[in-house]
């Protein structure tokens, strides 16, 4: 088996058929690949469409999972015992993938005997799926990629968040005994591919245009409602922590490892930052901001320490805006005067 697709799934009606049909036009026979989908107490007709499409189509290499909700860690996590690929990848219920895309990617990991490869991926809203390309092209020369280890990759390129946009080695990541945190409800995902990355000597980062990130409506990164928000703000507080008990753990390194954790550090400052912009959008509670501030600040994570750059509109923004984020009398007089109105 080459590869083993696991999809969490909670609520996804509109989006797991297409999700499923994208998936079967990707060059891989039937017999090479499974799709795990672990439905996470969905209280749609997640669960029967998907069970409907493998009859309807007699598919035997759909394993569809059933579990009290939980969230997507534990669904991924649930996914992953049941999987036999030999590579990985972890896929959203509501995104797609250009077709002949898994069929390149699994060829150029096997070729080269990766643990990770990289590709792109582009964030679009629902409208806008017209450009989006029909198929991947490739040729020859495609297949000559360069092969890093944790340090020389996340120095060149960093690393991103999302565990979408890679195919991950089984053996590798069970052999490394890592696997999605449960109890985060926020970039659990930016804390999984650090801990994937930082113990890998073989990965590799190859420029085909093959995913697409769906902007839904209502999921837990844009939903207005209070207690979802202030769970996920406390989601990126416990991403904090982790990422500093990351720091922690490779501090140890050899000099010339310095530039990666200074990038582990330069992420958990973006995600301050992220947390401390949701607060205002969302008119989060001061006596509850002012408090996460305080512990942030035990952590170093705070006041944020990001360079602004030296041109362009976002430079501008955060030079404007990091002098009062990190001011945090301002911060907190500022987030109670938007409150009252």
């Amino acid at each position: 088996m080459k590869l083993s697709i696991i999809i969490p799934l909670y609520n996804k009606e509109k989006y797991i058929e297409r999700c499923l049909k994208c998936l079967y036009k990707q060059g891989l026979e039937n017999d090479t690949f499974e799709i795990i989908i672990v439905d996470d107490g969905s209280t749609d007709a997640s669960f029967s469409i998907v069970r409907n499409f493998a009859i309807q189509h007699s598919l035997s290499n759909i394993k569809l999972i059933k579990q009290d909700n939980q969230g997507p860690s534990a669904a991924r996590n649930n996914g992953l015992t049941q999987a036999i690929g030999e590579y990985l990848y972890f896929f959203d219920a509501d995104d797609l993938l250009a077709n002949n895309a898994l069929n390149i990617l699994v060829r150029l990991c096997k070729k080269n005997g990766l643990d990770i490869l990289e590709f792109d991926s582009k964030e679009i809203e629902e409208e806008k799926l017209f450009n989006f390309p029909d198929s991947v092209d490739y040729n020859q020369n495609d297949f000559n990629i360069s092969i890093y280890n944790a340090n020389s990759f996340i120095t060149k390129y960093n690393f991103r968040n999302q565990a979408w946009r890679y195919l991950i080695k089984r053996n590798y990541l069970l052999e490394s005994n890592i696997t999605f945190l449960e109890d985060m409800r926020a970039y659990e995902d930016l804390i999984f591919t650090a801990s994937v990355f930082l113990q890998s000597n073989k990965i590799s980062k190859v420029n085909i245009d093959a995913h697409r990130y769906i902007k839904v409506a209502n999921s837990i990164v844009t939903t207005k409602n209070p207690k979802k928000n202030l769970e996920f703000i406390l989601g990126m507080v416990k991403a904090v922590e982790e990422i500093d008990l990351l720091i922690e753990k490779y501090s140890s390194l050899s000099e010339k490892n310095q530039s990666v954790l200074q990038k582990l550090k330069a992420k958990q400052h973006v995600v301050v930052y992220a947390l401390v912009v949701r607060a205002f959008k969302y008119r989060l509670e001061v006596n509850t901001l002012s408090t996460i501030l305080t512990k942030l600040k035990t952590l170093n994570a705070y006041p944020v320490g990001i360079k602004s750059g030296n041109s362009g509109f976002k430079s501008v923004i955060n030079a404007v805006l990091l002098p009062f984020i990190n001011n945090k009398a301002s911060l907190l007089l500022g987030l109670q005067i938007i409150r009252k109105f």
